[in-house]
């Protein structure tokens, strides 16, 4: 105790680990999996990512090991290097209970760490910056990825901490080109609509400042250093951009899922669990809007702006703004939001900052005391490991492990067979138990009335049940047996740059057919049939991710040199 009054840094490290580790007791102790929606999705794009890894075979395009071994196109359209990340935690993980306890301890601390270190670069008092970091872990942004394995969890994560660089552009009216350009690449990598976010939330300070510069040459420099910010995120994310440029321009990609009622999916809807998670969150909004207002002749300029662009994210969040129109609107950026309650996410962070940066004008009235901060902390941490061991007594009460939706496959009639699925080492057994119909990015080759679900199940999920699928010399192989010489359509999907071997002979578009959603048709043999399946990206492809690669390989170490330089200066500067 003595050391942590002396080293008050340590105490709240140890804090956040600590609390990151309470927040996973009821799993641990209660043995069980929580499979929310998007579970399947995603544990299919990290098994895939896993055994390439593990096997050596790296197809940066095709699925050969998950998406029952499809050789359809998931990663490279949704953050691929994070794939490969959480393909090495899925790898490092004895089972698919393990990985979760992993994943979801590693958000926490991303989460935790990331705004404490926002508010500590703020000046926020450091244990008010720990009882927040731990308040962000219990909030839904966070609760999306362990309740429901929402992947925009991830990019919540981190935005605190991407959000660092624009402290200098409000307050100094300087934008710091290294700094913006990696944070907007970092989420790109990881969750491309959390990125756009970003953006939006930069602009409005980037605009302010510009227009807030007298001189000709401020307003020049701030253009010349956000025009070095989106060179240095095109080289860091140049690998996305670029295969899904080639890949749209090629096919015609079927859309992820398109939301027609986004009223309901709104905080003051159907959605309204992001609103109530914690059941604090509420009063905390209401105190930051009401307690900016009252002491609104007071405050910054900046701390105004920041409240505004608070209060805007929160309304896109709403029903307030109309989403039953804009939702029957043939509009693809309108399309892209699928969510509205995506847009609680930075209005949560900016929330919990401006409640932060509001209490040193009220600190003369008593109307903060630290006990009403760890009574919130209590109350919101209380309330995840509530809703965790309901889970837990769900998982080994139910007998059902998964609830029923559409489009879902179930290759067992055994509760018990499935649930232990998730505890054996080989994690391709839970993915084969427990299958979804998801044609996310499958190209489309004709436009017909077609259900796109129904037909991956059937010409995919129940097609696999005649071939025999395997990954040979690090190219998808498919098997079967030929009783004529006949054309037979084999669950695989084809694309622009997809290459199919039949026999040994090399297939052109004119010998195969496809269906709706590019399953191929090919003519068979009597007898033992080989298909191998591989993908011939274009060489500027390949020059984009190598540029990537090399890039974030050469980022650390660029840091450390400009650490050394500036620590160096400083020191002689001291003397």
């Amino acid at each position: 105790m003595q050391k942590i009054k002396q080293h008050p840094l340590m105490g709240q490290v140890l804090l956040l680990i600590g609390m990151s580790v309470v927040f996973l007791l009821p799993q641990i102790i209660g043995k069980g999996m929580i499979l929310g929606s998007d579970v399947v999705f995603h544990f299919n794009r990290f098994y895939e990512t896993s055994q390439q890894i593990k096997e050596g075979n790296f197809q940066y395009f095709l699925s050969i090991y998950g998406f029952q071994q499809s050789g359809r196109i998931v990663n490279a359209l949704y953050g691929p290097f994070f794939a490969y990340f959480q393909g090495l935690l899925v790898l490092l993980s004895p089972s698919w209970y393990a990985y979760q306890l992993l994943s979801n301890g590693l958000l926490y601390l991303l989460a935790g760490f990331s705004m404490y270190g926002l508010l500590r670069h703020l000046k926020v008092n450091g244990w008010l910056a720990t009882a927040m970091g731990i308040f962000y872990m219990s909030t839904y942004s966070i609760q999306y990825w362990i309740e429901r394995q929402g992947f925009s969890a991830w990019g919540a994560a981190v935005l605190p901490l991407c959000l660092i660089p624009l402290i200098a552009l409000g307050q100094e009216k300087r934008l710091r080109p290294f700094a913006v350009g990696v944070s907007v690449a970092v989420l790109f990598q990881i969750h491309v609509f959390s990125s756009i976010l970003l953006v939006l939330m930069y602009g409005p300070f980037f605009i302010r400042a510009f227009f807030r510069s007298e001189e000709p040459q401020a307003k020049r420099q701030l253009i010349i250093k956000l025009v070095g910010a989106v060179a240095i995120f095109m080289v860091l994310t140049a690998n996305i951009w670029v295969g899904m440029a080639d890949l749209y321009l090629n096919n015609q990609l079927l859309a992820p899922f398109v939301n027609h009622n986004m009223q309901n999916n709104t905080i003051t809807g159907t959605s309204s669990y992001w609103w109530s998670t914690p059941i604090l969150l509420p009063i905390l909004c209401a105190l930051f809007f009401c307690g900016a207002l009252k002491a609104w002749s007071r405050l910054t300029s900046d701390f105004k702006l920041l409240i505004g662009v608070a209060a805007i994210f929160f309304i896109l969040s709403t029903n307030f703004v109309p989403w039953t129109w804009l939702g029957s609107l043939d509009n693809g950026l309108i399309a892209l939001i699928q969510f509205p309650f995506r847009f609680f996410v930075p209005a949560t962070v900016l929330i919990i900052v401006g409640l932060c940066l509001l209490i040193p004008y009220y600190q003369g009235q008593q109307l903060v005391k630290p006990v009403w901060v760890v009574l919130l902390v209590l109350l919101s941490s209380g309330q995840v490991l509530i809703q965790m061991t309901n889970k837990m007594r769900d998982w080994q009460s139910d007998e059902a492990a998964v609830t029923l939706r559409n489009h879902t496959y179930l290759g067992t009639d055994s509760a018990a067979e499935l649930k232990s699925a998730y505890f054996v080492t080989d994690k391709s057994l839970a993915l084969d138990l427990y299958q979804r119909s998801t044609p996310d990015y499958v190209p489309i080759y004709q436009e017909t009335t077609e259900n796109k679900y129904d037909a991956y199940g059937e010409q995919i999920i129940e097609g696999n049940n005649t071939v025999i699928k395997t990954v040979e010399n690090g190219k998808l192989t498919v098997r079967w047996q030929g009783d004529t010489v006949d054309w037979v359509q084999i669950p695989i999907i084809n694309y622009r740059y997809t290459e199919l071997t039949l026999n040994e002979k090399p297939l052109t578009r004119e010998d195969i057919q496809l269906s709706t959603i590019g399953v191929v048709t090919v003519q068979q043999k009597v007898g033992s049939n080989v298909l191998v399946v591989d993908y011939d990206a274009p060489w500027y492809f390949d020059s984009a991710l190598w540029l990537t690669m090399a890039a974030w390989l050469i980022l650390p170490i660029g840091y450390a040199a400009w650490w050394w330089r500036w620590s160096k200066k400083t020191s002689t500067a001291i003397k």
